[in-house]
């Protein structure tokens, strides 16, 4: 089932309520203030209504936040957010359109951040915690612009063994010499916490290029991991040579992050991609790998009690 912050504390935060409220509406199509208020009694707080009393609680002030944080994603993503706010009756609907792709990647982030990703991370035969890697790859890509490659390096990446995951990389960027192991015992690291690369080439094939790293985390619990990976760490002890130019760092989440934790996690995390920034440069996923994502949320919906997305 989905994961909440437990009664009565801590207390849910206003992306937390925002998660809520799209799935109670992804559910009940629409879903008022006031259901949505009876469902965060869950939470152990005693007022989230958004109905008038006289003095505004701090569940109201929440309510608010919550519809805020709502609209700030709607804007973030552009016409690939699957819901709708009607603001005078504080009311959350989805959006129907089999055409736009964005919406189902949206609903897969959605479900990878709320689902315990441990016990609920296998549907339809895909891993949703790989799918992420394959997703942000192209998204890296994208990002980069034209001519950009990328490619994925983790758990879900082919070749197998790290050190023909290396050589691989090298071999593609076109630097770093190939696999080195510089200590006497064999590596016991799988991927040195790198999910992803992307780069852009020139036509000389000359070093000296922008090189991006990046990590992926499903959940909610990433926190701690934000600064595992360290590009300039990771080819010191794995590659035969440096970069000419040290990689860059990207971060990849599922979760949407509000504007008041930004700042400080996008300083240990690098260049931050959350759930919206995917959703903005997600316009070119391959069709592979569309499907594998909307098999895996069809099937992730309907073991939750979700109509398909």
């Amino acid at each position: 089932m989905f994961k909440w912050p437990g009664a009565p504390s801590p207390r849910p935060g206003v992306h937390e309520i925002a998660d809520f409220a799209e799935l109670s509406a992804w559910q009940k199509d629409p879903a008022s203030s006031t259901a949505i208020a009876q469902a965060m009694a869950r939470f152990g707080e005693t007022s989230y209504s958004h109905e008038p009393s006289g003095e505004e609680s701090d569940g109201d002030d929440l309510t608010e936040q919550a519809y805020s944080e709502i609209e700030r994603r709607r804007a973030a993503c552009g016409d690939g957010y699957p819901f709708i706010l009607d603001q005078q009756g504080y009311t959350i609907r989805p959006l129907r359109d089999s055409l736009n792709e964005r919406y189902t990647v949206y609903k897969y982030l959605l479900l990878a951040t709320r689902l315990n990703m441990n016990a609920n991370r296998r549907y339809s035969g895909y891993d949703g915690t790989l799918l992420l890697e394959e997703l942000a790859a192209e998204v890296a890509k994208e990002y980069l612009g034209a001519r950009a490659e990328s490619l994925v390096f983790g758990t879900a990446a082919v070749p197998a063994s790290f050190r023909d995951k290396v050589n691989d990389l090298c071999s593609k960027i076109g630097e770093g010499g190939g696999f080195v192991n510089r200590d006497e015992s064999p590596p016991t690291a799988k991927d040195g916490k790198l999910d992803i690369v992307a780069w852009k080439n020139f036509a000389d094939r000359r070093s000296g290029k922008l090189i991006t790293f990046g990590q992926c985390k499903t959940g909610t619990d990433y926190k701690d991991t934000l600064t595992q990976l360290q590009p300039d760490s990771f080819c010191k002890k794995w590659m035969r040579s440096q970069p000419v130019v040290n990689p860059v760092r990207m971060f990849f989440i599922s979760e949407a992050l509000p504007d008041e934790h930004w700042y400080n996690i996008s300083s240990d995390a690098g260049i931050l991609f959350d759930r919206c920034r995917i959703i903005d440069f997600c316009d070119s996923v391959t069709p592979e790998t569309l499907g594998k994502i909307k098999s895996w949320t069809e099937a992730a919906a309907k073991d939750n009690a979700l109509p398909a997305p």
